[in-house]
């Protein structure tokens, strides 16, 4: 395929989601394919109202150039007569999952501050790209998800995400760059080899090429393909899903009867909804192996990338991980005047005034002790006529396990006045026209089971 303007607009239309605006944003770094992508662009734009078109570029402030850069791209944008913005990012050089990743994290973070409701972003991955992606997907064994390597179009809240140059090679777009008289930035970094991509770009790609010189297009056909039948498989696992859910959960029975393939796509498909990265083969066996064999009294937990998967009463949990720190322990006086932000982000405690409800204000000293469970804590609930471990009462209302032990307990001296806002201790409760405080946990995580299936 021949690039051109017209051919580039032709596949953006043609790939336009039908909700997207006409506003199109092109991740600009300056290098040549984002300067191809956003010259062509503007070319093919021009005479069409119904689009209109900026520039983004993302400064990783990894480099001395890089203010530079983002003024050799603010002359290119200004030439091409296309609306431009920069912005700097932080990135994270000691991130565990390596510099690249980290810096891409920020970049698409920053690029979806700047995104309105139904923008698209284009970036500029061409087939060469796709290639690398490919190989390095085959390279750490990776699952249908890696091997479909990227997408044309997908959902990038608030908009969509498109790469309309997935078709074309490298040289294809230096050839109309050429053409074009265009000038863009090379960035050193391309030429280290220490980067696992540079040295698949530099010493492993051009020798495949050079014996099979359409292996660019012959690898993102393949992956176009695998991704069709990743798409047929998040097809069955939504069928499996209907089946086999429980609200946000999953069915413990219902996993046992799939097969092994449809067990572990069905996984592999809850996980991601529930906003994990999947799982790899390693922890897949672990999930499985943990949640359907463990003894029906354990509780077990497989936990990855910050995140983990529980097993309660038949069904499974997954939740982002929340360490518990030891600051967690440690006795706060609360002025219940004042929101209190919760450690280990559980939440805020507020406490609003009422009548003939919730605390009363009269009986409340001006500051209360939030602490968290030690053990052996009772409690008379407000309108009950004994007193009750705390312990039974979290199992008769149905607290999962694994929060029973984070949850604010309000004291007032060696008195407990309140659990949260679960249950408020009858000696100290408002009663009819009393001034009252209620107490209110906001951005309360999900602690209480989902109801047992029958």
């Amino acid at each position: 395929m021949i690039f051109s303007p017209a051919t580039l607009l032709a596949i953006v239309r043609s790939h336009l989601p039908a909700a997207a605006s006409g506003r199109l944003c092109v991740a600009f770094s300056g290098g040549l394919d984002s300067t191809v992508l956003l010259a062509a662009l503007a070319q093919g734009v021009r005479d069409d109202s119904s689009y209109t078109l900026r520039a983004i570029h993302i400064d990783h402030d990894l480099h001395a150039d890089s203010s530079r850069w983002s003024q050799h791209c603010a002359a290119v944008a200004q030439r091409l007569g296309v609306d431009y913005v920069s912005r700097t990012v932080s990135v994270a050089r000691d991130a565990g999952a390596g510099l690249e990743a980290a810096a891409r994290d920020a970049r698409y973070a920053a690029l979806r501050e700047h995104l309105r409701p139904g923008d698209v972003l284009l970036s500029a991955h061409h087939a060469d790209d796709q290639f690398e992606t490919l190989l390095l997907a085959l390279l750490r064994g990776a699952g249908l998800a890696g091997l479909a390597a990227m997408p044309v179009s997908r959902e990038f809240h608030p908009g969509w995400h498109l790469r309309p140059l997935l078709d074309f090679t490298r040289s294809a777009l230096e050839d109309w760059a050429t053409s074009q008289q265009l000038v863009w930035i090379a960035d050193p970094s391309n030429d280290s080899r220490r980067f696992d991509r540079n040295f698949l770009r530099q010493d492993v790609i051009p020798l495949m090429r050079s014996r099979w010189p359409a292996a660019s297009q012959s690898a993102a056909r393949s992956a176009s393909h695998v991704g069709e039948g990743l798409a047929l498989m998040d097809e069955q696992a939504q069928t499996d899903l209907a089946t086999a859910s429980a609200g946000p959960c999953l069915r413990v029975d219902v996993l046992s009867g799939l097969s092994v393939a449809r067990r572990r796509n069905l996984l592999r498909y809850w996980t991601r909804l529930r906003g994990a990265r999947a799982p790899s083969t390693r922890k897949l066996l672990a999930l499985e192996h943990d949640m359907l064999v463990a003894q029906e009294d354990r509780l077990p937990v497989t936990q990855w990338d910050g995140f983990e998967v529980r097993r309660f009463r038949g069904l499974l949990y997954a939740e982002s991980t929340r360490e518990w720190s030891a600051d967690a322990a440690a006795p706060v006086a609360w002025d219940w005047s004042r929101p209190m932000t919760l450690p280990d982000q559980l939440g805020v405690l507020c406490a609003q005034d009422v009548r003939g409800s919730g605390l009363s204000r009269a009986l409340l000293s001006s500051t209360l002790r939030v602490e968290f469970r030690h053990g052996g804590e009772v409690i008379r609930p407000a309108g009950q006529r004994h007193h009750r471990s705390l312990k039974k009462l979290l199992q008769d209302a149905d607290i999962l396990p694994w929060w029973r032990s984070r949850l604010p307990l309000l004291w007032m001296g060696d008195q407990l006045v309140a659990v949260g806002d679960l249950w408020t201790a009858d000696e100290f409760a408002a009663r009819e026209d009393d001034e009252g405080v209620q107490v209110i946990w906001q951005g309360r995580p999900p602690i209480q089971a989902q109801p047992q299936v029958p």
